[in-house]
């Protein structure tokens, strides 16, 4: 058994030849060899459900067996135990792996085929900053039954040397070639080809009353940076929007746990991360806008109009995934985001704390967040919801944080917050839903060039605003009825 420390990167295919001529490869010679690989499971798929991905691996005449668990996966460098064993027969053998790294009750007749992945792999070895480092760039395709995907990736195994080395070179590759941390593995993508997967699964981490504050920063911190670089990898594979509208609310909680744990870090790195996560949000938020939903594939986008009203739809549409494209080719964008995964790892805040900020980390996270659970409740105003449309989509970050508090630490502070939670998340959606008519209600123009039912069904859709809003108003007034309650918790 060996563990595997790798880095992943997706990379465009028309920026292959930018990324092979970067002078720290150009430097050195590569060499180039075809793999095929078969991945094996239950027809109950009982080894993904259990975090392992096994395969058979034909390479160059030979045929080798692996076997990977999950591990940790954060940011998309992924630390996990893998089992190697050669099978020149060509079979799958389960006899020489521990027990412990395979589901109980599995047996290899149970297994079968269920998807291949075949690519052309270009390996180079660097010394860089004394570790050895193998860098991997694989093109080729994942195979099911019936359908296919291209892989277009590059890995980065760190051999021998430190963690840091590994981080580093990733960082001086994203500052020209246009790639972007992953987190999905080869399998995981051959069984979200195989069962038509969209969805964006990160478990969310449990948080205990007795960790400190840092190590519970770092696992929010993670959780977010995963869901973040994973909503971007599923919009490329499912080409739905709503993927590219909850980035914005994953930069939006990021940037909520810097505030919440401002405390850990010095003033230099709390600017320098808030910087980062402020040009994401900028850049991406003029992507996103009402007008792409309505186009859940870029092929409706860009199809021929049936009408005015649908041609201006599509020109918004159009513009946004112009631009989604142009940030895919912008290798700020994958260096950013490599700038927050190293920055995470490598704990770079501790070289400049002080004093004061080592005993904030230190302090055990249920005394650190009550003034957080707090500070939210008083953000709160159940007034607002009083007042206009305006006024009431003015609380939707308040109420958000709340929500985010209530999912965080629900395993801290136990079913005490279990009510508010489901309050607030039918408070948030409402919100959803009165921004979107909001939104609607002020697109006059465009509503007149509908056809006359069209216009019907929207205006029918816009006049339940009044009843919604009221429901939002009983929704906030018994949160704050209650939160003299919860700030006791």
């Amino acid at each position: 058994m060996g563990q595997e420390i790798e880095l992943k990167l997706s990379i465009r295919p028309d920026s292959v030849e930018v990324f092979k001529a970067h002078p720290l490869l150009d430097s050195v010679s590569g060499q180039s060899h075809y793999l095929e690989n078969q991945y094996f499971d239950t027809p109950d798929q009982q080894l993904t459900a259990a975090g392992a991905a096994l395969r058979l691996r034909r390479d160059e005449g030979r045929c080798v067996q692996t076997l990977k668990t999950r591990g940790s996966n954060i940011g998309g460098l992924h630390q996990r135990d893998e089992w190697e064993f050669e099978r020149p027969d060509g079979r799958i053998d389960l006899s020489e792996l521990p027990a412990s790294a395979l589901p109980d009750g599995l047996t290899v007749d149970r297994l079968q085929p269920l998807f291949g992945t075949h690519f052309n792999r270009h390996r180079w070895l660097l010394d860089y900053q004394g570790a050895s480092i193998e860098v991997v760039l694989d093109e080729g395709r994942i195979l099911t039954q019936d359908t296919e995907q291209p892989i277009s990736e590059v890995e980065l195994e760190l051999k021998t040397g430190q963690l840091s080395a590994l981080l580093d070179l990733s960082l001086q590759l994203t500052e020209r070639v246009p790639m972007v941390p992953s987190d999905m593995s080869k399998a995981e993508r051959g069984y979200r080809l195989l069962d038509g997967n969209a969805s964006v699964e990160v478990p969310l981490p449990a948080i205990v009353a007795q960790q400190s504050m840092e190590s519970a920063f770092c696992a929010l911190m993670g959780y977010e940076l995963e869901r973040l670089q994973r909503q971007w990898e599923v919009f490329w594979m499912s080409q739905q929007w709503r993927h590219m509208q909850a980035m914005l609310v994953t930069l939006g909680n990021l940037q909520t746990e810097l505030e919440w744990f401002a405390d850990i870090l010095p003033d230099a790195h709390l600017e320098k991360v808030s910087a980062w996560v402020l040009w994401l949000d900028e850049t991406i938020r003029p992507l996103v806008s009402w007008w792409p939903a309505c186009f859940a594939l870029s092929q409706e986008a860009r199809s021929e109009p049936e009408n005015i009203a649908v041609s201006l739809q599509q020109a918004k549409a159009i513009r946004a995934l112009d631009g989604i494209e142009a940030l895919a080719h912008n290798p700020r964008f994958g260096n950013t985001l490599m700038s927050l995964t190293r920055w995470l790892h490598l704990r770079a805040w501790r070289h400049d704390q002080t004093d004061d900020h080592r005993r904030a980390s230190d302090e055990a996270v249920s005394d650190g967040l009550d003034r957080s659970l707090s500070s939210a409740w008083q953000a709160f105003k159940p007034d607002q919801f009083a007042g206009s449309t305006s006024h009431a989509l003015s609380q939707f970050p308040a109420v958000h944080r709340l929500l985010m508090l209530c999912q965080y630490f629900n395993t801290l502070y136990g079913a005490e917050l279990n009510h508010y939670r489901e309050e607030l998340q039918a408070l948030e959606d409402n919100l959803s839903k009165l921004s979107a008519m909001d939104v609607v209600s002020r697109l006059r123009e465009w509503l007149d060039e509908l056809p006359l039912e069209q216009q019907a069904s929207v205006y029918s859709w816009t006049r339940s605003q009044t009843v919604l809003l009221r429901d939002i108003k009983q929704l906030a007034g018994r949160l704050f009825e209650s939160r003299d309650t919860a700030l006791e918790v």
